[in-house]
């Protein structure tokens, strides 16, 4: 695993993974959720307008029941009007007539509603010219004159044909409403087909997608793995190389200065004692100087008295004269931080320092400690020979897995960058946690 900047630049947890999952997943339930909302909205909206169509037509079906029994009526009164010369049944004929018009005109009130409201009002009026003709036509004794039954038969006829039209169209709404409630359901199952077929494109590119995702976030667990099994070997040879020479510089310095002291300490002579004197303290001071240095080793003490910022400004200045390279620090973080935030990011800074010198071929170094809100951000650049190809950083990137893990454990992050026209920048960026 090259150590550039991956997809991936944070730790990649369980958690992680299950939430990759479940957003996935969740998309997915989504598509099919809005799927099946869009398909029973439809499918509503069919089912309202198919229960209003059909209570219309239930209502015109049995207005024009009602109006066939209106003209049966009517043509009954015809009838006893042209053959009948009884009194009595000529004032049945007026109350037929008035129920006529009352029904009728109550048929065309309810038929307001309806697509063919003006021909009920038509019908209305028609039916009431007849009863106005029929009555006048009361008035006469004996066989009624052949202009006042032409103009019964006229509005009669008038009468007939207006319900002839309604049936009619009556009969051409219904087919209309037949094929608009076809032309619905097509509609639908075309939209259906559409949506269904949009949202398993989408369900398969999420599905795609998290795949993806968690395969991705095992092989970075993994790769994961493999940085940790490796920066805990190279911890153990680090400490394996301390220890060896730790026990080195004891066994050849300490341990010989002691020595030296003891031998002057323990001679029979005490001839020249301002000279055996001068000798002993030389040693001791030698030996102490020694301590000093394998202290500083382990752990600078001015990291842990003065933070963060004084423990970088020691670590260039010795770096500086250590290589006679020209380096410049920025820093504006002069407050303490937690332990493990300020040793981590010192060590990052310590390793970064070791690479320059030891690969980089570099004549000046940026080293750059800021603030940045509730985060540090740390970066050391240089104008060096840049990044080594990429099988040369699989095999020496032991130091840079070291780097990320320590900036992983503050939870934050390291990357590592190509600077123009030559050179890297190492860049750590962590929470800003106070010191307890």
């Amino acid at each position: 695993m090259p150590y550039r900047l991956f997809p991936f630049t944070r730790r990649i947890t369980e958690r992680t993974v299950l939430w990759g999952l479940v957003i996935g997943f969740g998309l997915v339930v989504v598509l099919l959720g809005m799927a099946g909302l869009v398909a029973v909205r439809d499918s509503q909206a069919i089912r309202q307008s198919s229960s209003g169509l059909v209570k219309e037509q239930l209502l015109i079906a049995r207005l024009l029941y009602e109006v066939q029994a209106e003209e049966d009526a009517l043509a009954h009164v015809l009838h006893l009007l042209v053959k009948s010369e009884d009194a009595v049944s000529r004032a049945r004929v007026l109350d037929d007539l008035k129920e006529a018009d009352r029904d009728v005109s109550r048929l065309a009130i309810e038929a307001a509603q309806t697509p063919h409201a003006g021909e009920w009002r038509h019908l209305a009026h028609a039916t009431q010219a007849f009863s106005n003709t029929a009555k006048q036509a009361l008035d006469y004794d004996g066989p009624l004159p052949k202009n006042v039954l032409e103009s019964l038969f006229a509005s009669h006829d008038e009468v007939v044909k207006l319900i002839h039209d309604l049936i009619l169209q009556s009969t051409r709404h219904l087919s209309e409403v037949n094929e608009e409630i076809e032309a619905q359901l097509k509609d639908l199952a075309d939209e259906s087909k559409i949506l269904l077929g949009a949202c398993f494109v989408f369900a398969t590119l999420c599905a795609m997608l998290t795949i993806r995702f968690v395969r991705h976030s095992i092989g970075r667990i993994r790769w994961q793995s493999d940085e940790l099994n490796r920066v805990s070997w190279h911890m153990l040879q680090t400490q394996e190389e301390a220890a060896r020479r730790f026990s080195h510089e004891l066994h050849d310095e300490l341990g010989q200065s002691l020595a030296a002291v003891r031998a002057n300490l323990t001679r029979g002579s005490t001839h020249d004692l301002d000279s055996l004197r001068n000798d002993c303290l030389s040693l001791v001071d030698e030996s102490i100087a020694n301590v000093r240095e394998l202290s500083q080793l382990l752990r600078p003490v001015i990291l842990d008295d003065f933070g963060l910022d004084a423990g970088l400004r020691w670590l260039v200045e010795k770096f500086a004269q250590r290589t006679r390279l020209n380096v410049t620090v920025e820093t504006d973080c002069e407050g303490r931080f937690a332990d493990e935030t300020e040793t981590h990011l010192f060590r990052i800074a310590q390793e970064a320092l070791t690479n320059i010198a030891r690969h980089a071929e570099a004549s000046s170094v940026t080293l750059k400690l800021l603030r940045e809100g509730k985060t540090i951000r740390l970066s050391i650049s240089d104008d060096g020979k840049g990044m080594p190809p990429e099988d040369e950083a699989r095999r020496s990137s032991l130091g840079m897995v070291g780097m990320r893990a320590r900036a992983r454990q503050c939870g934050g992050e390291l990357t590592v960058n190509r600077v123009e026209p030559h050179g890297v920048c190492i860049e750590a960026i962590v929470p800003a946690s106070a010191k307890d």
